[in-house]
């Protein structure tokens, strides 16, 4: 592109952005001086005030992870928001299948996964900068990165709950429920699937696959309240609003004082007061998002990045596996699957069964987590850049 070009291209980057008053230098001179500022605010055009903007969907990014990057079922993905990097709970040699579990108990005989189950990727390349977790998990399941960057985890083999602190290959003393025990009282898990944490420390769990309850601690892990009741029933219209079948993933909206539940295989979002100024006020409900075409919600992520804010959730398994946005009114923004570009050996394109999700700090970014096929990926509103 000669320089004529790009100089009429940027003028329209101007337009679009809009400057204000004219410059008092030539709109060259101007634009060339300030080109970083304009791109910025160009890509920020996905913010608008403009209420069509919501309808943009994001794209998938090509190369992403990097090409050396070997995963298994994934189990959790999470953001750092220390670093804006990406962590990956995936199981390695291990696939969750119909014999994994004897009842609620993981089928004895099975060892421990020899892969290391824990990557950290760089956000840009996709690259592994760390990795670990090496036969010490049998079946990981959640992730969460809280805002001092520990990494919090569950494994439903193991039905515990463990946090690692910041820079940590070891688990701290925050080490819940019983190894390889499970149970329904105050000191048991039983297939634990996600964890949320507050700022202030406090901490949620959701419990999961065989109890369909939601669980708060302190920070220090002391049980402070507890609701739900589990469900097997399909049927929304005749539930409770504190019924689960399968809370499989967890929202903190500390803004509103509200956590919200993926309540899997009844497909709705359930919303709660958290309780953060009051460890006993937390339970109440708050608000349902449900709708048809969500199909079953395997993971929900908040963002307050945008014009008004928004849920994300993918939902699953194939042929009703997509990646939503929806506002707090519970409006679908957009619905959207990878291209077929991203399929595997059956060349259909689209989700398999996504089973994870989360969103970079700024909001541009949302990283998806598969258990068939095997995969993390990456999607991005406007460029996708790598260094």
């Amino acid at each position: 592109m000669d320089r004529v070009v790009q100089s009429a291209v940027l003028f329209l980057v101007v337009l679009a952005c809009g400057v204000g008053a004219r410059p008092s230098q030539g709109y060259e001179e101007y634009i060339y001086e300030h080109l970083p500022e304009l791109l910025d605010r160009l890509q920020r055009l996905d913010y608008a005030d403009k209420p069509s903007i919501n309808t943009l969907e994001p794209r998938v990014a090509p190369h992403w992870p990097a090409s050396d990057v070997s995963i298994g079922q994934v189990g959790g993905i999470a953001v750092d928001p220390t670093t804006g990097d990406i962590l990956v709970f995936h199981r390695g040699e291990r696939e969750w299948g119909y014999n994994s579990f004897v009842g609620d108990k993981f089928a004895p005989g099975q060892h421990t996964i020899k892969n290391n189950t824990i990557l950290r990727l760089d956000r840009a390349t996709g690259h592994i900068l760390d990795s670990f977790g090496a036969d010490r998990f049998y079946m990981p399941h959640g992730l969460t990165v809280d805002h001092a960057g520990n990494l919090w985890v569950t494994d439903v083999g193991l039905h515990q709950v463990m946090m690692f602190p910041k820079g940590s290959h070891e688990p701290s003393d925050i080490v819940l429920g019983e190894a390889g025990i499970p149970g329904s009282d105050d000191d048991h898990f039983c297939k634990p699937t996600d964890v949320a944490v507050a700022s202030n420390g406090d901490f949620f769990v959701s419990d999961g696959y065989c109890n369909g309850r939601i669980m708060k601690f302190s920070k220090k892990g002391h049980l402070l309240k507890q609701w739900g009741k589990k469900s097997s029933d399909g049927n929304t219209g005749s539930l409770s609003e504190d019924e689960f079948f399968v809370p499989h993933s967890l929202a903190l909206i500390e803004a509103r004082n509200i956590i919200c539940v993926a309540d899997r295989e009844h497909g709705r979002i359930q919303c709660f007061t958290a309780g953060l100024n009051n460890g006993t006020e937390a339970g109440y409900f708050v608000h349902s998002f449900d709708n048809p075409e969500f199909g079953k919600v395997f993971a929900i992520a908040y963002d307050n990045n945008g014009p008004e804010e928004a849920m994300y959730l993918v939902s699953g398994p194939m042929p009703n596996a997509f990646l939503f946005k929806i506002n707090l009114n519970g409006e679908i923004l957009f619905r959207t699957e990878p291209p077929n570009q991203f399929a595997k050996e059956d060349k259909t394109g689209g989700f398999g069964q996504p089973h994870d999700l989360a969103v970079s700090q700024d909001g541009r970014e949302i990283y998806t987590g598969e258990i068939v096929p095997n995969r993390a990926l990456k999607f991005c509103y406007g460029r996708c850049t790598q260094r």
